[in-house]
């Protein structure tokens, strides 16, 4: 068990083997994944694009105030995306898209002095918005809420920021469409790729979004600081982390309809499952109550943060006899 919870310090995880108990009734556990892949992966691409499109009218238009309120909602769509992003498995061109998009612990450089020269600069676009960095989500951040779009330079900036943006999100959408027979083809691999991208991001969740800025995490124990939030300069990390929850409540605890979390109660015994689904509920609730980005009282949210986390890595990967290994150390 050491051994296992030592390995709660590393992200990414790959998924080799399959369940040890199939699902009897492969018609049904298929039925689970399609609809999964259409009403959760692909309607948040498409919902992002209709955020983000609504977004770049505002900027178009100079007006800053929707600007901003429609920057909130495409962080939420996005985060949405980019939490149960599996097309890189699917399709390993892709693998590397989201980090063109979202740049957050991806790297160390400075995009606000480089987009401060870029504006400053009189070459083309083209050339001063050379880097995938610059033309992020976070970049577009750092344009609408420090500089002001109103400016016929800053405004080409970011309408630029917005374009390449735009045309990832249609790249991925496109290509999950595409997709979605292909991996729906093997169950087994299908399960797998589902399992480990739904592990893969509860670390970061955990660890990145809340524990360093509260002070939690060994790198910062007793050390918080909010300007180590995700979207600081917006005020929008609360709403990133909680359509990463969101995501996941749709993914395993859907009222909807017979979601994965359904899928894996039938595995095991239902224990663990069911103590995730509490700790998801009550982080929803909790992270409505963080006010202004401000993460000093976020202690409970942590550590139903961390419940999710636990259960999905550990418990989860031990009741279903799934065999894990390392494939990359994610982090900086």
């Amino acid at each position: 068990m050491n051994v296992i919870k030592n390995l709660l310090l590393v992200g990414m995880l790959c998924i080799t083997t399959a369940f040890a108990n199939d699902v009897s009734d492969e018609k049904e556990n298929k039925e689970i994944l399609s609809t999964l892949y259409e009403k959760v992966i692909v309607a948040d691409v498409k919902r992002a694009l209709v955020d983000i499109k609504s977004l770049k009218k505002d900027v178009l238009n100079k007006n800053v105030k929707k600007s901003k309120e429609n920057f909130s909602k495409l962080v939420n769509s996005w985060k949405s995306v980019e939490t149960f992003y599996l097309l890189g498995d699917i399709n390993e061109d892709f693998i590397d898209t989201p980090r063109y998009i979202d740049i957050f612990h991806n790297g160390n450089e400075d995009i606000t002095e480089q987009l401060d020269r870029a504006i400053k600069s009189k070459d083309e676009l083209r050339v001063v918005l050379f880097k995938n960095s610059l033309k992020s989500i976070n970049a577009l951040e750092y344009m609408l809420f420090s500089k002001d779009i109103k400016n016929i330079r800053e405004n080409k900036i970011t309408l630029a920021i917005l374009n390449k943006i735009t045309s990832h999100l249609n790249d991925i959408k496109d290509e999950y469409i595409a997709q979605k027979q292909n991996f729906l083809k093997s169950l087994k691999k299908a399960n797998a790729i589902t399992i480990n991208t739904i592990i893969q991001n509860t670390y970061k969740l955990k660890e990145w979004r809340v524990g360093d800025i509260a002070g939690f995490t060994k790198k910062y124990e007793d050390n918080p600081d909010n300007k180590r939030a995700e979207y600081f300069l917006s005020k929008n990390s609360a709403n990133a982390i909680e359509a990463i929850l969101s995501t996941y409540k749709n993914i395993l605890d859907n009222e909807k309809s017979i979601d994965y979390g359904d899928y894996l109660i039938r595995l095991t015994d239902g224990t663990e499952m069911k103590r995730l689904r509490k700790s998801l509920r009550k982080s929803l609730v909790l992270v409505k109550e963080i006010k202004n980005d401000d993460f000093s009282n976020s202690k409970e949210l942590y550590e139903n943060i961390n419940t999710i986390h636990v259960v999905l890595f550990v418990e989860m990967l031990e009741e279903l006899s799934i065999n894990a290994k390392i494939l990359d150390a994610d982090g900086d």
